[in-house]
Formats: C-alpha cells, sequence, structure tokens
C-alpha cells in the first residue's frame, strides 16, 4: 500500500509525541524521589534533636523512685547504659561512657600522741576539806622538823628529830630519814625510831620509798636497795651511773640524774636500759639554748612519764624561782624534755605526785600561798590557801 506525504508527517508527528511524553514523566518522576528523600532526611533530624532535647529536659528533673522528687531532695542519676546499634549500624560506631575515676578522699595525718597536761585552770573545789591525802612539810633551818597537814587545815609535827635527807611513804604512813649517816625509820602516828640498816648511808641520796613500802632506795656506798624485812642490801645494775633515784608510782620506772644534771629514766630491772630525757642537762646549745639542767629529781608520777624537778640554769642557780635545791619548781615531760605548763598565779615553790599520779602544785603569789591539786588526766580538783604558819617550810611529799 503505497503512502502518501501525510502519512509521513502523521508517522513523524507521532514519534515525537512518544518521546515528548517519556521526558515529561521522567522529569518529575525525579523530583519527586529527590523532594521525598529530603523530607525524609529532615524528618530524622527533627527527632533525633526531639528526644535528645526531651532526654536533657528528663536529666535536668528527675522524680525519685516511689514519687515525685521535692525541692531539696538530691537525686543520685546513674550512667545510661549503651543502646543496642540499630540494623546497618556496625559495632565500632557505639561509644562506651567513659568510666568516672574512683573518688580519693585524703586521709588527714593521724595525730600524734602528747603526754597530759594541765587540762583547765577553773578548780572544780576552793576548800581545804576537799583536798584528800596528806602534805608533808620540811624545816631545817633553825629547830629541825617534819610537819603534816591535813584537810581539816591542821598541822601535826610528826618529827622533831635531826636530819639530813628524809623520804615520806607512799602511805604516808612512815618516814626515813638519815642522822649523822644512819638510816631510821619512824611512824607518823609516833613511836621510837627503827634502824634497819646498821651500815652508814650518805644524805646525797634521800631515802625512795617502793610503791610497796617493803623496800628503800639509799646510798650505801653505791646506790643500792635495802629490803626492809631481812635488811638484805642490793646493789643497783652498773649501768644506772646516776645519783638521786626516784621510783616511779608503779615502780616499774627509776628516774635519776648524771652529775651534768641530765636525766635518764630505766627499767627497774637489770633488762631494761636508760634513755635520757631529751634538752635538759644537754650541752649543746643549739638543743638546749637555755642552758636548763635538773640535778635533782623530787618526784615522779606513776608511770616515769613525768617528773618534778628544780630546774637549774647553767650556772647553777634555780631557774625562775627562789627555791632550795630540793624543792620542785617545774614539771619536764621525761619523752620530750619539755616543761608542762602549770596554770597556776605567781612563782611555783614546790610540786610532788602522789603514787597515782596525782600532781600538788604549791605557788606563791601576792604574800599567800595556794595549793592546787590535779588529777592525773590534767583536770584541776581543787585550790585553796594554804595556812600562813607553813610559809616558811618545804614541800616534799603528797600522799592519798
Amino acid at each position: 500500500m503505497m503512502t502518501g506525504p501525510k502519512d509521513s508527517l502523521r508517522g513523524a508527528l507521532r514519534s515525537l509525541a512518544d518521546e515528548a511524553r517519556d521526558a515529561d514523566l521522567y522529569g518529575p518522576a525525579m523530583r519527586r524521589a529527590r523532594r521525598i528523600a529530603h523530607q525524609r532526611a529532615a524528618a530524622g533530624t527533627v527527632s533525633a534533636l526531639t528526644a535528645l532535647g526531651l532526654a536533657c529536659a528528663g536529666l535536668w528533673y528527675l522524680a525519685p523512685p516511689g514519687g515525685r522528687g521535692g525541692p531539696g531532695r538530691a537525686v543520685a542519676i546513674s550512667e545510661p547504659a549503651p543502646s543496642a546499634p540499630t540494623p546497618g549500624q556496625p559495632a565500632a560506631a557505639l561509644v562506651s561512657p567513659t568510666p568516672r575515676p574512683p573518688v580519693k578522699f585524703r586521709t588527714p595525718p593521724p595525730r600524734q600522741p602528747h603526754p597530759a597536761h594541765m587540762g583547765t585552770a577553773t578548780p572544780r573545789s576552793r576548800s581545804l576539806s576537799d583536798l584528800p591525802g596528806r602534805i608533808f612539810y620540811d624545816q631545817q633551818g633553825g629547830q629541825p622538823r617534819v610537819v603534816l597537814l591535813d584537810n581539816t587545815g591542821d598541822t601535826h609535827t610528826v618529827l622533831t628529830a635531826a636530819h639530813s635527807a628524809l623520804g615520806v611513804s607512799s602511805d604516808g604512813r612512815r618516814i626515813a630519814y638519815v642522822q649523822d649517816g644512819s638510816l631510821l625509820i619512824v611512824d607518823t602516828d609516833g613511836g621510837a625510831p627503827k634502824r634497819p640498816y646498821h651500815g652508814q648511808v650518805s644524805d646525797e641520796q634521800a631515802p625512795a620509798w617502793s610503791p610497796d613500802g617493803s623496800r628503800l632506795l639509799v646510798d650505801a656506798d653505791d646506790p643500792a636497795v635495802l629490803d626492809l624485812a631481812d635488811g638484805a642490801l642490793e646493789a643497783l645494775p652498773l649501768a644506772l651511773a646516776g645519783e638521786h633515784f626516784r621510783w616511779s608510782g608503779d615502780g616499774s620506772k627509776l628516774v635519776y640524774a648524771t652529775p651534768s644534771c641530765q636525766l635518764k629514766v630505766a627499767g627497774a630491772s637489770e633488762s631494761s636500759p636508760a634513755v635520757t630525757v631529751p634538752v635538759i642537762g644537754d650541752p649543746d646549745e643549739a638543743d638546749n639554748p637555755s642552758g636548763l639542767g635538773a640535778c635533782r629529781p623530787i618526784s615522779v608520777d606513776a608511770t616515769g612519764s613525768r617528773v618534778a624537778v628544780p630546774l637549774r640554769r647553767a650556772g647553777g642557780s634555780v631557774a625562775g624561782s627562789p627555791v632550795a635545791d630540793a624543792v620542785a619548781n617545774a614539771v619536764v615531760d621525761t619523752a620530750s624534755g619539755d616543761a608542762d605548763p602549770l596554770p597556776v598565779s605567781g612563782v611555783i615553790v614546790g610540786a610532788v605526785f602522789d603514787a597515782d599520779g596525782a600532781l600538788l602544785v604549791r605557788a606563791a603569789n601576792e604574800g599567800k600561798t595556794t595549793l592546787s591539786l590535779f588529777a592525773p588526766d590534767g583536770t584541776l580538783l581543787v585550790q585553796a590557801n594554804e595556812p600562813s604558819g607553813l610559809r616558811g617550810l618545804d614541800l616534799v611529799a603528797y600522799t592519798s
């Protein structure tokens, strides 16, 4: 069949229309696909931001389990658990929360133990009648005598014999004294003196009673311990070279002085070596700038940790107090060599311990003399005026 020019033209136009229709369909389809992709991406971003905002809001305020939180209530917030990976998300993309380092607390350094000092300057009582025990005084000048002061304020003369050195037993019932080289003992309630040792003793060592009252430490050529039951004399260990020995209240320690006015503390048995008290009597000016020494221990507390002494300067004078060399004007810590602060008014003119560690301090102030009794822990128990008739005598012992 023959075709004419019209048929040829119609076929060309149909082909062109078909090509135009295909182009129109393809373009809008591609544009629609791109628009949907953009919308999906935007929706994902908004969802992520919304979830993050809600999470932050939840962290800002969380109610505790079992109820709503109120003002001022702290809520502990734990770390969120890591979420599981979404399909197609690699496991390496999950970031584990960084663990917090453990909280470290600084432990305060331990406090160094310190010896007991006087804890208060306010007494529990100001009445002499509340001061238990017995107080002994010695008078050397003129007519020698030993006087006992009881808690009623009454005085009793318990010894009138001449003596150059003495010691009072820890129960206050007996006095041992040296008279012309002889050792004698007398009861404070009266009676004739007894002579427990028939050799000669020196008054350089005042008779020192053992806490149980069964022995006396004396100087018989050398310092030695006398057993009062049988009169046997036992020499001190040779390592304890010194003078003016004193027992601690519990009998476990001996405190004594060296010729250079240093102090030493030793066990009462041979197995315990002597230890030098620091500072006191040290010839090194860097360690002892005040030049203080203690040539004669007077009284020791219960354990040997504190000793009452007359502190002396290098020139020989008693430091800071117009007292005799046989009267203590300071209390020294045997571990540190420091002098304990004693909160009393005036000038200290005597200090003695009883066997349990209580300390009696005698102080002169504006024409009056006071007696202050401190418990072993430093508490001021009694502070009372001393009877005026005792001012010229020396404080030598306090027994409970």
